[in-house]
């Protein structure tokens, strides 16, 4: 499936730290404290930096992650509940966007046997999730952002909802979608419908991916839409709290004014496969294998 839209960013929070960036200047020290999670001291970083800086196409892996108490209290680490990488071409103007499915069967460095990919970021972080990533999909992996899943929730209200025309039918957590019908989504609805998956009607990861497209989309385009001051100080302390990366705010800055216009031409794309139990006894998604190799060639064709 191949779309393309309007957009400011390949993803949600991406753009809305580089709006933030545009209208607090001067907090960009205490905001780059808060978010950056790397030194940028080793030589991949070192390395990043001098595309950005040389307006070099970049690649970039977008991880949403679950807030769980319980597993927090367990010491069992944050799993990816949404796993995009998008390659960004400045020269091209021309952005790749692939969601891969959370459940697809994979190999984690340092871990044994058949693993789901979303268990990558518990494992290890995102350097884990990044190393799994350029593994199993064999892409380039030059940074990562990860957004933690009560941010998603709270920059929803920090806009006072979402709207969009339901995907499928299905209830979720209390509540209940139909398909072709327009739906306005506070924070916790929009959890629920960026979710659900298993549930009878859900349509599965694919369903899901989907669903989680509309809604980035949609905030995209009410946060690149307004200049409240108010909502933007809102958005800083929510990315503060629940934003990671190894970019920096400069890197940021120069993503915001050299690479823009790449991202108002967005391809976005899904891997397509199916649902299988595995000998071990567990559900994996299967990958169609000529179809991602597909896939993933016109996306590393977009870094050259």
């Amino acid at each position: 499936m191949k779309l393309s839209k309007r957009g400011k960013i390949v993803a949600v929070i991406l753009l809305l730290i580089l709006i933030i960036i545009g209208f607090f200047a001067y907090k960009l020290f205490h905001l780059n404290q808060a978010i950056h999670d790397s030194d940028g001291t080793d030589e991949a970083t070192k390395a990043t930096q001098e595309k950005i800086k040389n307006n070099k196409p970049i690649s970039i892996a977008i991880f949403g992650v679950d807030s769980d108490v319980k597993r927090a209290e367990k010491n069992m680490g944050q799993r990816t509940d949404t796993l995009l990488i998008a390659s960004i071409n400045p020269e091209k103007n021309k952005t790749k966007l692939i969601s891969i499915p959370r459940d697809m069967s994979s190999n984690i460095p340092e871990v044994a046997g058949n693993q789901k990919i979303a268990h990558a970021y518990a494992y290890g972080g995102p350097k884990t999730a990044m190393d799994t990533l350029r593994q199993n999909l064999d892409v380039p992996v030059d940074a990562y952002v990860t957004l933690d899943m009560d941010g998603f929730k709270k920059m929803i209200d920090i806009f006072d909802s979402v709207t969009v025309t339901s995907n499928a039918t299905f209830s979720y957590n209390g509540s209940s979608f139909k398909e072709g019908q327009k739906v306005k989504l506070d924070g916790d609805k929009a959890l629920n419908y960026v979710r659900s998956r298993k549930e009878e009607g859900a349509g599965g990861d694919e369903g899901r991916t989907e669903r989680q497209r509309q809604v980035i989309d949609t905030l995209s385009k009410k946060a690149n839409g307004s200049s409240n001051l108010f909502k933007l100080n809102k958005i800083l302390k929510v990315s503060e709290e629940n934003v990671k990366t190894d970019l920096n705010v400069g890197d940021l800055k120069s993503l915001y004014s050299n690479y823009k216009d790449a991202t108002e031409s967005i391809d976005k794309e899904s891997i397509d496969g199916e649902n299988l139990i595995e000998t071990d006894g567990v559900w994996y998604f299967e990958p169609n294998e000529e179809a991602k190799s597909v896939k993933i060639n016109e996306y590393k064709t977009n870094l050259k």
